[in-house]
């Protein structure tokens, strides 16, 4: 990120992550802190922070982000035009964050970090940007899982655990699996079409599953395909620009970097980083990411940033199998009549079955909305609520708990619970057990 846009030391508040993740209690509480400043007679500013990330001196992203009103908008800047051109924005009503595939995103942090050497990858712009990006079939998630996880531990280390050595299967962080569960568009009819002009546009024949929203639609006229094209040309001119180096084909750097390539690659990084200091390679990223990587990803995309490899490839060689294969989720709808409870309960009921489901790591609930039907006199009344509910991987286990939540209550005997998707299947609730 630029060292002088506001939002870099806005992050290291502790409530910019979950603002910035759209966390229901971290939003509540901005508003709350909001409202009592002017409650006070201190007028409360709208708070908008910017970051840019620059691949060339004139050419890159900017980010902006406005916590009071959960908007995240991404843009791109360019030669071509004296404003920057938005790509793609994140909000809590009418989103539109499918810009790039996954292999995009990483791309363009290798290139920025090459041309900046004070933003880590995986680092801040990984993190900020990674709800921009979107899963599609020919991405390998072995590659993927690392460096979002490692992105993460970068910018939150107080909810770090210890991390787990190339090789092991380390577990998933929150903030990854909550961007799987949001962004995996794979088996959903995702298409890649190459636009007259040339240009990448994407699409979706297939919308049963999660949705494509994305203004790079291939008859788009609001996506600058250009600027866009621009800026991948550059990042692939960047990394590809390295191998070019003399100091890479010297038979002591080469003899390091091959060592380097094999699956027990990592134990060989400090004698690579001395090979290529001998032979007057001076690059500070690649060096720094091979004698003082943050995490082991960052030195397995220098490796195969200096060797040529796919990128990836060594990625899903040292760290192995991602804890995300095979994993899987259901989304579903649960509906609570309004009659016969208090005011707000559907909002307290969510709150405390996400915190439920969370604490036992099965998943999350949100409010989805309300219906109003007339009344007699004919006037409108609050009829039921919507919860959104997600399941991971144990669809029985989460719907037990929830069946236990709502007997709790005693609201089991009126609520249903059904798949969200076709055929919309109804899901009986247990009777739990005592």
């Amino acid at each position: 990120m630029s060292r002088d846009d506001d939002l870099t030391a806005r992050a290291a508040e502790p409530d910019f992550w979950p603002l910035y993740l759209f966390d229901d209690h971290a939003m509540e509480a901005y508003e709350e802190a909001r409202e009592n400043e002017e409650e006070e007679g201190e007028e409360a500013e709208d708070e908008v922070l910017r970051a840019a990330f620059w691949l060339d001196h004139d050419l890159g992203l900017e980010l902006e982000f406005e916590p009071g009103v959960a908007y995240v908008n991404l843009a791109v800047r360019s030669p071509r035009t004296a404003e920057a051109e938005t790509v793609g924005w994140d909000d809590l009503a009418h989103f539109h964050p499918h810009v790039m595939p996954w292999s995009e995103l990483d791309l363009l942090c290798r290139a920025a970090a090459l041309h900046n050497p004070a933003l880590r990858h995986p680092g801040p712009m990984l993190a900020l940007l990674l709800r921009f990006a979107f899963l599609t079939e020919n991405e390998n998630l072995d590659a993927v899982t690392p460096l979002a996880n490692a992105a993460f531990a970068a910018v939150r280390p107080a909810a770090t655990d210890k991390p787990a050595a190339p090789g092991a299967l380390a577990a998933i962080r929150s903030e990854t699996r909550d961007w799987f569960d949001l962004r995996d568009l794979r088996s959903t009819g995702i298409e890649w079409r190459t636009r007259p002009d040339g240009h990448r546009a994407v699409t979706q024949h297939d919308r049963d599953g999660l949705p494509l929203y994305s203004l790079r639609e291939p008859e788009s006229k609001e996506f600058p395909f250009a600027a866009w094209s621009a800026l991948l040309a550059r990042a692939t001119d960047r990394l590809t620009s390295i191998r070019t180096n003399p100091a890479l084909h010297t038979p002591d750097v080469q003899s390091s970097l091959n060592l380097c390539t094999q699956p027990n690659g990592h134990h060989h990084l400090a004698p690579l980083a001395s090979a290529l200091s001998r032979a007057g390679f001076d690059h500070p990223t690649l060096l720094r990411a091979l004698s003082q990587p943050i995490a082991s990803a960052e030195a397995a995309w220098a490796v195969e940033t200096l060797a040529g490899l796919e990128q990836g490839e060594l990625i899903a060689t040292w760290h192995g199998p991602s804890p995300l294969a095979g994993s899987s989720s259901w989304r579903l709808t649960l509906t609570l009549p309004a009659a016969g409870h208090p005011w707000r309960f559907a909002q307290d009921f969510a709150a405390e079955l996400s915190t439920a489901l969370q604490t036992a790591d099965l998943g999350r609930a949100e409010t989805g909305g309300s219906t109003s039907v007339k009344n007699e006199h004919g006037s409108y009344v609050h009829h039921s609520d919507r919860l959104d509910v997600l399941i991971r991987d144990d669809l029985p286990a989460g719907v037990q708990l929830i069946s236990q939540l709502l007997h709790h209550h005693q609201a089991a005997k009126s609520a249903t619970l059904k798949h969200t998707e076709p055929p919309y299947t109804p899901i009986p609730l247990p009777t739990p057990t005592p």
